[in-house]
């Protein structure tokens, strides 16, 4: 299930893609962990980057936002919101349960699902308007 970077998910701004490569390349060590039979070693590892980088990633796309006035801003911050939520929801996963296949398995899927998604719709859409301004 794993996804490897491509220029059909840039989305026309250095930083922003810059930091979507990123967030791909600590996945695809998941997934290639996985592939090993390693995935349970390296969870922790990801949820733990994932819940300082999504922060730094999110604060500058919001940050772009508000300087260009983009108008789909809040639906864009409460996708963020979301999937902060998501993130959290599967610490306490591995807090309760250590890094289980269950928890493997909802990681990938959470997580892949969400950078995708979020990528091809909402900053896709971010990024054709910023540039336009």
């Amino acid at each position: 299930m794993g996804i490897q970077w491509t220029n059909d998910f840039l989305v026309g701004n250095p930083t922003i893609d810059r930091q979507h490569k990123e967030l791909f390349r600590a996945f695809g060590e998941l997934v290639d962990a996985c592939r090993l039979g390693k995935g349970k070693n390296k969870i922790e590892e990801l949820l733990d980057f994932l819940e300082v980088y999504v922060i730094f990633h999110f604060d500058a796309e919001e940050k772009l936002m508000e300087q260009s006035n983009y108008p789909g801003r809040e639906a864009h911050r409460t996708a963020h919101a979301g999937f902060i939520s998501q993130l959290k929801e599967l610490k306490i996963m591995f807090g309760k349960d250590g890094a289980s296949m269950e928890l493997l398995i909802t990681t990938n899927e959470t997580v892949l699902r969400w950078l995708i998604e979020h990528i091809r719709k909402t900053d896709t859409a971010l990024g054709a308007y910023l540039k336009t301004v």
